[in-house]
């Protein structure tokens, strides 16, 4: 890293500078250039990488560790002490004066730190996107852990109860198809595609739906680096390369890991490039654009895109939805993730099954004379044998 004036050069990126926010004029440009949009009328900001805005380093370059190309530099450049002061400014000088909507990127804050980000009195944005579950979004050599990712979201849910408000997503431009890693693309697609989006739609918070994510997009097939755009993996490849490493082995783990996956073109329906152009896209359209697209779900009853239109009329058809108490089921359970959503005399039970095989439910309570509203499968719901992911949404007064 050098630090200019203004502007700070990192990990050489020419076209993404990184402000000098420690210079008080940058500040003040930021917020007037904020105050500018808000007068236009626009209804918020979503935040890109806000945690990284204070740096806790002398200036000059980071020293690069041996056998590394760049110096990392996450232990100094993420959600470091004196940000908040800096947000707070932010606060005061700009979000608070108007009526709108922002969620931070915020990489590094832990449910701990969530009363300084989204706390109701103490908090700068409405919500945040909190990546404590990434390591979980990556293959490597492990498969799925249910468990592990009850955990993180389960104390989310209850840290920021009453307190402050949840940002709900499992996609984004940077991650890859959740269909393909957290599920079964292939004999499951329908399935695990709602059984994930079950889970996690109908938290507290506010759900989020990355493009594509809606009809099941998957995963691109890919086949050599030169089918790769992401400049992460051609920047690794390169490295490995130089260095005599396994080549093949970082594709392979790359394959399923990369952002190129979510970053293909929206697939619209099965004409050339899935109908997002006539010309020539700046990545390949997935293949599978014939079988999965808009307009062959918009006209199937039993689709991905319709299980998602239930589950927002869902949201919208009872407060319980929205502000309902959460409360983990079964806690242990290894295959299954499911909670209840309480507020007043209503209750409600949401139960995905996330794994290929069948599973069993304990529940502490009876269900007989509950009302199924949504389910993803042509069979009768039997907590005792929840098919392969399989989801249910069950309002039980």
């Amino acid at each position: 890293m050098l630090i200019l004036s203004n502007i700070i050069s990192i990990y050489s990126v020419k076209k993404q500078p990184d402000l000098n926010w420690g210079n008080p004029e940058v500040r003040d440009a930021v917020f007037e250039m904020m105050n500018w949009w808000f007068d236009k009328g626009i209804d918020g900001f979503r935040v890109d990488a806000i945690t990284h805005i204070k740096k806790t380093f002398e200036a000059g370059d980071l020293p690069v560790p041996e056998g590394k190309t760049y110096a990392p530099a996450f232990d100094v450049d993420m959600n470091q002490p004196g940000i908040q002061t800096w947000l707070q400014e932010m606060k005061d000088r700009s979000l608070s004066k108007y009526d709108i909507m922002t969620v931070g990127e915020a990489n590094g804050v832990s449910p701990d730190d969530a009363d300084d980000w989204v706390g109701e009195e103490n908090g700068k944005f409405n919500m945040i996107f909190q990546f404590e579950h990434l390591g979980l979004w990556n293959s490597g050599d492990s498969h799925f852990d249910v468990n592990s990712y009850k955990s993180v979201l389960n104390r989310w849910q209850k840290q920021l109860e009453n307190k402050g408000w949840n940002a709900l997503f499992i996609e984004n431009h940077d991650q890859p198809r959740r269909v393909s890693t957290w599920g079964d693309d292939d004999k499951y697609w329908y399935e695990s595609a709602t059984s994930h989006a079950a889970v996690y739609f109908l938290q507290q918070g506010t759900p989020f739906i990355y493009q594509g994510q809606e009809i099941g997009m998957t995963n691109y097939p890919f086949e050599s680096i030169e089918t790769f755009n992401d400049v992460a993996v051609k920047n690794d490849y390169q490295i490995v390369k130089a260095q005599g490493g396994d080549v093949d082995a970082l594709l392979a783990k790359y394959k399923d890991e990369n952002r190129d996956n979510s970053r293909t073109p929206m697939q619209w329906d099965d004409t050339l490039n899935g109908g997002f152009t006539n010309g020539e896209p700046w990545f390949p359209v997935n293949p599978n654009y014939k079988t999965i697209n808009v307009a062959q779900q918009l006209e199937d009853e039993d689709s991905v895109l319709q299980f998602y239109k239930d589950l927002i009329q869902l949201r919208k058809s009872n407060d319980v939805y929205v502000y309902g108490q959460f409360d983990l089921v079964d806690a242990e359970n290894s295959q299954v993730f499911a909670y209840t959503r309480t507020l007043n005399e209503k209750q409600v039970l949401i139960v995905g099954n996330l794994t290929n095989h069948e599973a069993e439910l304990t529940v502490p309570f009876d269900i007989s004379h509950g009302e199924v509203k949504l389910f993803n499968y042509d069979a009768k719901v039997n907590l005792k044998q929840l098919l392969p992911y399989e989801a249910c949404v069950i309002e039980l007064n």
